[in-house]
């Protein structure tokens, strides 16, 4: 399917995601070693950037050619970690199944726990899956898809590892979220027998996938992930950046940034939802919209958009990506400098 036949507004890849980490010195070893990624930068490691507070906290953010991957210095301790498939949030990474071996003997010298080779089609593609959790707890994926998608590898790291793929996440009720996905962000599910009732996978115009579990309570990690900087960032169209968010604020509440450690019964009663993303950008943002960029789903997953230019005339769906600053600084301002938008 061409670019021109997506609904406006509809999703192409997971640009980024960011993870909770108790540290973040191995953490980084970690995205290096077993991803490829390079070390782009760490914030608020200066005495000027803690003194201003609330800038985003501390975090690294290591890059792959076409995706970022953020470690975001936790608040509190972690859960423990559940074994390598056991446990959701999960993320996926693209590789390419001739590879498969490769990853497997990489993982076993960096002493990675990790699953065998699992073949599924239960989350709305078929292919071959690697399991495996970080230091942390997080619990990460090799994706091996039978029909590779034409961009998944585009600038894939020296260890073989291609864009992200696609990020699994707990929902207490499944039709609400098909909604608000179908709103706010123009997915439809993946129909097919090979799906359980209670799974969700929404496919990405990229290749990629948003997927979902049914699940009766929100679990430790999900709670966890939920305060002080974890998200996953989604990719659309400049044209369709705006509007998305357009849609969101005619219907969602704004709330209030959760920085600090909000007590998980609050986090499970909180709505759908828009906040002030925690960066100096998303601050910026907030004082001239009054509204956040960063939004909850239903079920405590914080997300944002980001624009992109040259997606419709890269023939792998490559793009450059705009952030909220980007598009700040586009808008058209009234007789007063207020932003019109």
């Amino acid at each position: 399917m061409s670019s021109e036949d997506q609904r406006p507004g509809t999703i192409y890849w997971i640009d980024h995601v960011a993870m909770p980490s108790n540290d973040l010195s191995r953490w980084i070893r970690f995205q290096i070693d077993v991803l490829g990624a390079k070390l782009e930068r760490i914030n608020g490691l200066t005495t000027e950037a803690r003194q201003r507070g609330g800038q985003g906290g501390i975090a690294a953010f290591c890059r792959t050619p076409y995706s970022m991957v953020d470690g975001f210095l936790a608040l509190e301790q972690l859960p423990a970690a559940a074994g390598p498939g056991g446990g959701l949030p999960r993320f996926g990474y693209f590789i390419r199944q001739e590879d498969i071996e490769e990853h497997l003997r990489r993982l076993d010298e960096q002493n990675v726990p990790h699953t065998g080779p699992i073949r599924t089609s239960d989350e709305g593609q078929e292919g071959t899956a690697i399991r495996f959790v970080d230091p942390d707890g997080n619990q990460i994926e090799f994706w091996a898809p039978t029909h590779l998608p034409v961009g998944a590898m585009a600038g894939a790291t020296p260890a073989k590892v291609g864009r992200i793929s696609h990020a699994v996440y707990e929902s207490r009720d499944l039709d609400r979220t098909v909604d608000f996905f179908d709103r706010f962000a123009s997915l439809n599910p993946i129909v097919s027998s090979d799906v359980p009732k209670e799974i969700l996978a929404m496919p990405l115009a990229g290749g990629g996938r948003i997927v979902y579990h049914q699940v009766e309570g929100l679990g430790e990690w999900t709670l966890a992930r939920s305060s002080g900087g974890p998200h996953a960032a989604l990719t659309v169209r400049d044209e369709d950046f705006w509007g998305n968010y357009k849609r969101m604020w005619a219907t969602l509440p704004e709330g209030e940034r959760p920085d600090g450690p909000t007590p998980p019964a609050n986090m499970r009663a909180l709505p759908a939802r828009t906040v002030l993303h925690g960066s100096g950008g998303g601050r910026r943002w907030f004082k001239m919209y009054g509204r956040g960029d960063d939004f909850y789903d239903w079920d405590a997953n914080a997300f944002h958009f980001i624009g992109s230019v040259g997606i419709d005339q890269s023939p792998e769906l490559t793009y450059r990506a705009h952030s909220m600053d980007w598009h700040s600084e586009q808008v058209a301002k009234d007789a007063n400098g207020r932003p019109i938008v």
